[in-house]
């Protein structure tokens, strides 16, 4: 799988990939259109490693995930 979150905005993707970074958590900010996104754009982030450590971070820092593909 491909340890993916779909986020509602540019804003939100980024101050994701920032905190993960801070604790050494290595992330990418997508864009998403289309089918995939449900229509209208918006933005995921690959993690690459501790998926369910940052998680717990994302949802820890008020970081609505409005969709999710990866480890369970």
């Amino acid at each position: 799988m491909d340890n993916v979150v779909q986020l509602s905005s540019a804003t939100h993707a980024m101050r994701a990939r920032d905190l993960l970074r801070k604790r050494g958590i290595r992330s990418e900010v997508r864009r998403v259109s289309g089918k995939k996104g449900r229509g209208v754009c918006s933005y995921s982030l690959k993690i690459y490693n501790r998926f369910d450590e940052a998680i717990e971070i994302l949802r820890g820092n008020n970081i609505r995930i409005v969709g999710r593909d990866g480890a369970q």
